[in-house]
């Protein structure tokens, strides 16, 4: 499977994912360390789960994307910025997918228009394993510009990894003890049960449930639409 880049949408070429059902793990009782997993887990095995919880997503409805991979001296900056080595898993799949975005596709689920309202959800088109700085990675899919601005807030030593596309309120990351936590809004981080596995399945299945509520959505307003009387 091929990876794509980041930069104009016209240069994508959707890659196709397998249809199947949704992966067999058991989402874990208790809260575990994501350096942890990545102790007991090689790279290729972190890489081969991600794509697994992957496989259930139909390229008919979404578009996955990722940047080149970065140099070392971007990755050096990010450890010198957080303060403590990236997780060994999570850095040699950023070589491999780095910035790795699934977001639904246009004609599917339209980009909100400037000053549309609706139910925040309705926003959230997309999930991104945020990615090392290199070409053609946008500053919103960018770990650095996330840490950036955790720390001005007051957050120094977290390590971001995942945000929701659409959601500018809520940010996962990695603190230096190697705990996943969750940011909302800029408050304390709080702890999140299961490692970073765990956490990017459930977010790929809520987004996929997400745009099946949305093409319910979209058809609704699309009937009521046709049911009005001109005039």
């Amino acid at each position: 499977m091929s990876r794509q880049t980041w930069g104009h949408a016209a240069t994508f070429a959707a890659i196709v994912l397998c249809h199947s059902g949704l992966p067999s793990w058991r989402r874990a009782g208790t809260c575990l360390l994501i350096q942890e997993t990545c102790m007991t887990m090689t790279a290729e095995q972190f890489h081969k789960r991600i794509w697994e919880i992957l496989d259930p997503v139909d390229s008919a409805y979404f578009e996955v994307v990722a940047a080149p991979a970065p140099d070392a001296a971007a990755i050096a900056s990010l450890e010198a910025a957080v303060g403590f080595p990236l997780p060994a898993a999570f850095a040699a799949f950023c070589q491999r997918t780095n910035g790795l975005c699934v977001m639904a596709r246009e004609e599917v689920w339209p980009r909100a228009k400037e000053f549309e309202v609706g139910p925040a959800w309705t926003f959230w088109r997309g999930v991104v394993l945020l990615g090392i700085d290199a070409p053609e990675l946008p500053e919103w899919a960018s770990i650095s510009a996330q840490q950036r601005q955790l720390a001005e807030a007051g957050l120094p030593g977290i390590l971001p990894v995942l945000k929701i596309v659409g959601d500018g309120s809520r940010i996962w990351g990695v603190d230096q003890a190697g705990a996943v936590v969750a940011i909302d809004d800029g408050a304390d981080p709080e702890p999140v049960g299961g490692d970073l596995i765990d956490l990017y399945a459930e977010q790929i299945a809520d987004l996929m449930q997400r745009q099946q509520d949305m093409a319910l959505r979209l058809a609704e307003r699309a009937k009521h639409k046709h049911g009005k009387l001109p005039g």
